[in-house]
């Protein structure tokens, strides 16, 4: 039994200095090497820099963050959509009391214009037309037969 505890002990005790190592360090920033120099994250407001040693000492640039651009463009994009959507809601409106001061209409059924009627008459004859060719083909056409 006493063999078995120091066997755990022993395996505990020489898993610490690897756990040390592999724990993220408890700091601000975190560093990544890079190939020509380092790169430098600050944990608390998330802004990235690259640091390089030139002329003897260490400097570092701001890196570019597409965070900002991309904000701006969701914004962007979200006035446009509150725009489009109060638009839509004022020809809404405005379809509702065009409908309502039409008496005798309903959503969907065009008011009775004279132009329309007079195209429905035009189109009506011209299909009744066509259909009397087709017959008076086919009643040709069967009469060749006999």
């Amino acid at each position: 039994m006493r063999l078995f505890a120091l066997i755990v002990a022993g395996a505990v005790l020489g898993a610490v200095p690897a756990w040390a190592q592999s724990a993220p360090p408890a700091g601000r920033y975190q560093i990544a090497p890079d190939e020509d120099g380092f790169v430098r994250l600050d944990t608390e407001t998330g802004a990235m820099s690259h640091c390089v040693k030139r002329d003897g000492s260490w400097q570092c640039d701001v890196l570019a963050d597409d965070r900002s651009a991309a904000d701006a463009r969701i914004e962007s994009l979200a006035r446009e959509v509150d725009a489009l959507t109060r638009k839509v809601d004022s020809l809404a409106e405005q379809l509702e009391k065009s409908v309502s001061k039409e008496s005798g209409t309903t959503a969907g059924v065009p008011p009775q214009d004279p132009e329309f009627d007079q195209a429905l008459s035009f189109a009506e004859r011209l299909m009744q037309r066509f259909f009397d060719m087709v017959r008076q083909l086919k009643t040709e056409e069967s009469a060749e037969r006999i």
